[in-house]
């Protein structure tokens, strides 16, 4: 297969997985439309959807109703509010942050959860990645936006092979990984998730495909060719609007 051409196979395989008919597409784009739309999220995150493409992630990654899914690292909860909306009432978000924020009597997004109805199904835990632990088998799917490179971030302490163990663990069989990151050049080494927070995209699979993990499908939505993928994501001129891979993979 020719490579520019795997990118766009690997996305139509993803559409066609997808168990609706034309009616029920136009009711799950509603559904997760109503999630974005929804005047209740915060304003800030809503300030961030032009450039994120939540819509469009979603339901790459196939998210439904009634769904268990683990947001990683989910500080400010962008996607937390999201996916609450498109679990529903018989699904749940577990709302992961490190556990600093757990012990800060200020951290913003532990009250937004509190005090918001439309948040009644999210549970917030908090732990360091290095410890984070959850019980076999009970999980959907696992966000992990913008984070994986973050494994390999020195100050977290995280070790990349207990964490995706530990994914793989949580996981039901046959649950979803989903997977966004800045892209780093191909050749980059791990290390450029310490230096400049970005990763590899082969690299990544690689990585993942070792763990145990099958790569189901890829897309180039949140790709941005303007950007200058050897420098630091937060630099001002590009924080926000940095190249980004997104990525599907299965729990076997």
């Amino acid at each position: 297969m020719k490579p520019e051409y795997s990118n766009s196979l690997l996305f139509i395989i993803a559409l066609c997985v997808l168990p609706f008919n034309a009616s029920q597409a136009d009711a799950y784009d509603d559904l997760i439309q109503a999630a974005v739309d929804n005047p209740a999220r915060l304003e800030a995150s809503r300030n961030r959807d032009a450039l994120r493409k939540p819509a469009e992630v979603i339901k790459f990654m196939g998210v439904e109703p009634g769904m268990t899914v683990l947001d990683l690292v989910a500080i400010g909860g962008y996607y937390t509010e999201i996916l609450a909306g498109v679990v529903g009432e018989n699904g749940r978000i577990i709302s992961h942050a490190l556990a600093a924020n757990g012990m800060d009597p200020d951290y913003a997004f532990a009250a937004h959860i509190r005090n918001s109805r439309h948040l009644d199904n999210v549970v917030p835990i908090y732990a360091d990645m290095k410890d984070l632990d959850l019980e076999e088998n009970t999980v959907d799917q696992i966000f992990l936006i913008q984070n994986f490179h973050d494994l390999y971030f020195e100050r977290w302490g995280a070790d990349p092979d207990t964490a995706l163990s530990m994914f793989r663990k949580v996981l039901k069989p046959g649950g979803t990984l989903a997977v966004v990151d800045h892209v780093a050049p191909d050749d980059a080494p791990s290390s450029t998730g310490d230096t400049t927070h970005r990763i590899s995209k082969p690299f990544t699979t690689r990585t993942l495909e070792a763990a145990g993990f099958v790569l189901e499908a890829e897309s180039d939505m949140l790709l941005n060719n303007t950007d200058d993928i050897n420098k630091l994501v937060f630099a001002p001129d590009i924080r926000g609007k940095t190249s980004r891979f997104v990525q599907r993979y299965s729990n076997p």
